[in-house]
């Protein structure tokens, strides 16, 4: 038994010092201007499920570099993904987005939902279970100190801010299973092809609607064999091909 746990202990430590072997000669190839080379060797590493923020960010850059402006929105986006704080990537994406061809009106917004749009966006699930965390915490504290306060006027003011702190504990249990459920849900996804022709229904010799091309965001809400029904930012819906756009 104890073997095996040392067998498999070595096998994990010789896997992640490859995988950091790879990703230094990715970033040396970046460096002297072989993207190519770097964006082989970062798609090793991401093939291997170590996933992180700065691997698809310096692989957006490979990308970026090499003129591929869908892939390189796509990994820009997946390392906002990760981490929403990336200043870094929120600046290289508008880059990307500003050479290309679609320009699409925002459909306008309720401010409210548009609020919490931005806070699911910007705030990634872990970090809103560390906020639901803390106020979990600062309730039982309200609790103890209504029920052992020393004072009258402490157990009122306990009381006060206990039902304050719930309403906050209640409003982030809504943000954070929302947030959540968009995180998991991958329905954002962005065109690959350099143009893609969106269908009115999940057939080939269906209408044409319009004409989008790589690196639109797009969301996608359903699907039906080989066809996704997407929706881009002005609320035009359609269907395109699966295989024409790549999930975040």
């Amino acid at each position: 038994m104890l073997h095996t746990i040392v067998l498999h202990f070595i096998l994990l430590t010789s896997f992640v010092h490859l995988q950091e072997s790879t990703a230094r000669e990715a970033d040396e190839a970046y460096r002297q201007g072989d993207y190519a080379t770097a964006i082989e060797h970062y798609e090793a590493v991401l093939d291997k499920q170590c996933a992180s923020a700065k691997l698809y960010y310096n692989l957006g850059n490979a990308y970026y570099r090499t003129d591929q402006m869908g892939l390189a929105i796509l990994n820009y986006r997946r390392a906002l993904r990760l981490e929403p704080s990336m200043t870094d990537a929120r600046e290289n994406l508008a880059l990307a987005e500003s050479r290309t061809v679609d320009r699409i009106d925002v459909l306008p917004q309720f401010f409210l939902v548009r609020w919490v749009d931005t806070l699911c966006t910007r705030i990634t699930p872990t970090a809103w279970r560390i906020i639901w965390l803390v106020l979990l915490a600062l309730t039982g504290a309200a609790v103890v100190l209504v029920r052992l306060g020393a004072s009258r006027s402490l157990r009122k003011g306990a009381l006060a801010g206990g039902l304050v702190v719930v309403a906050l504990l209640l409003l982030t249990t809504w943000l954070m299973l929302r947030s959540t459920h968009r995180f998991n849900a991958h329905a954002e996804a962005v065109v690959m092809p350099p143009a893609i022709t969106v269908k009115g229904s999940p057939e080939a010799q269906s209408l044409d609607k319009l004409i989008l091309h790589e690196g639109t965001l797009v969301t996608i809400s359903d699907s039906l064999s080989s066809w996704y029904k997407i929706t881009i930012a002005d609320g035009t819906t359609g269907w395109c091909r699966a295989e024409d756009v790549e999930r975040i």
